[in-house]
Order: structure tokens, then sequence, then C-alpha cells
């Protein structure tokens, strides 16, 4: 079976920093069932998603 290619996107996330509550990136779900985060300024440790 041929692997499905990533085409499109949607935010089902947002990642906060877990101690300011500032947003650093979304989580995002591929069409392909994958879900990956998208950082806005590089990735970060202590986080919650909301």
């Amino acid at each position: 079976m041929p692997r499905q290619k990533r085409l499109e996107a949607k935010a089902i996330k947002r990642i906060l920093d877990a101690r300011t509550r500032e947003i650093v990136g979304w989580l995002y779900e591929w069409n392909t069932g994958e879900i990956l985060p998208r950082w806005k300024d590089g990735r970060r440790e202590n986080v919650i998603y909301e």
C-alpha cells in the first residue's frame, strides 16, 4: 500500500509555556493522521496542550 502524502493540516491544539501560558506553538493533525507540533521560536520542553 503506497504511503499517503502530507497535503493539508489543521491546528487542533495550542501549545503553551507551562509557566507563562504564552503560546509557543500549535499541534497540527495532517491528512495522513500524523500529529506534529509547529513551534514559533524553536522547540520547548515545559509545555501544556490546550
